[in-house]
């Protein structure tokens, strides 16, 4: 918030601001102090909060960043990301029985600052009148360091699928049609993962379970197979980023009153299926840690720990060592679990590529 600030002041200080040394030594400085990023909706409106990520049990306190007024019904908007420090917002509103209204933005948390992305193109899949469903995503190339939204429009009775894309920073921002070669319809939220976006979607021709692999820089499709036993295990299970690759966790016994257990499976090769399965027994302390609460999985560190999200802490349970910490967030009592996610490793974004807004 304070480089924007700084940007303003003067030509002299924004093209210091823009210089290489400083943007590296910024990157260097900003990757170091990775952030708990609090997403609270109400009303139309997303409040955006943060705090240091702990490394030990000691109470940290919230920092209010900024808060945006968006969409309508809460229900009715998505949001995707952090994605290296952005997130992107869907607001979805039907117009007619057979028809819908995508508006997009993309936030920076940090700053409050918002970009209203042009509305997708309108084409001859519209014009059927039928009932259509939009998924979209946020992607990061970390090659050419450039942001994609991909944008999957799906026709459940006719079997088809349009996929649009569009790319941030660049001198015209419009969407684009792109070709997939697996007619699929996606099933739920995705992950980007060093330049790849990953979604579990279903195959139209064979009606088998995939996850779909979209890679940001080429804007090429691929997809991971899973057979009956890896559908079982990942397809209904939340994705993660497991150091660098693709992984998924199940939570076993989630409410207080039983054994506590976490299912861990990653991905080593996704052509020949080879997944790693780990199971974690979790410590009988954890009943005294979380008391009747009931705990929203958060996300995996960097440092390979699972995290658990509430208003008020977040739990955080080493697999490596078999521990538990608790940890107080000074100034979220007030909020509903309901209408709040939490998201791990927020980052701010690099100066330079914000010179998308």
């Amino acid at each position: 918030k304070s480089i924007g600030r700084c940007r303003c002041v003067s030509k002299l200080w924004a093209s210091t601001l823009r210089l290489p040394y400083f943007t590296e030594l910024f990157n260097i400085r900003s990757s170091a102090r990775p952030h708990l990023l609090f997403v609270y909706r109400e009303k139309g409106k997303f409040l955006f909060l943060s705090s240091p990520q702990p490394q030990n049990s000691s109470p940290v306190a919230v920092k209010h960043l900024s808060r945006i007024s968006f969409g309508g019904y809460q229900y009715h908007c998505e949001i995707s990301g952090p994605v290296h420090g952005l997130v992107c917002l869907t607001d979805k509103e039907f117009i007619e029985r057979s028809e819908m209204s995508i508006v997009h933005i993309i936030c920076n948390p940090s700053t409050g600052q918002t970009l209203t992305l042009p509305k997708v193109k309108k084409t001859r899949m519209v014009e059927v009148r039928t009932m259509l469903e939009t998924m979209s995503f946020l992607g990061y190339d970390p090659i050419y360091k450039r942001f994609k939204v991909l944008s999957s429009r799906y026709d459940f009775d006719r079997c088809i699928t349009e996929h649009q894309l569009l790319t941030l920073g660049t001198e015209k921002i419009e969407w684009r049609i792109i070709q997939c070669c697996v007619p699929h319809y996606c099933w739920l939220k995705g992950i980007c993962i060093n330049g790849v976006l990953y979604y579990k979607a279903k195959n139209y021709r064979t009606r088998t379970s995939i996850i779909v692999c979209f890679h940001v820089m080429s804007e090429k499709f691929s997809c991971i197979e899973l057979d009956t036993t890896f559908k079982k295990a990942v397809f209904n299970q939340s994705m993660i980023n497991y150091n660098g690759k693709l992984g998924s966790v199940k939570i076993n016994r989630f409410k207080l009153g039983g054994t506590h257990s976490i299912e861990l499976m990653v991905i080593g090769d996704s052509e020949k299926l080879e997944w790693s399965k780990h199971t974690y027994i979790l410590p009988s302390v954890l009943k005294n840690v979380v008391g009747k609460d009931v705990l929203r999985f958060a996300g995996v560190t960097d440092s390979n720990e699972i995290v658990f999200g509430h208003p008020s802490c977040v739990i955080y349970y080493n697999i490596e060592k078999n521990t538990i910490v608790k940890v107080r967030i000074q100034g979220m009592e007030a909020f509903q679990s309901t209408n709040l996610s939490t998201f791990l490793d927020h980052k701010e974004v690099d100066p330079k590529l914000m010179e998308a807004f």
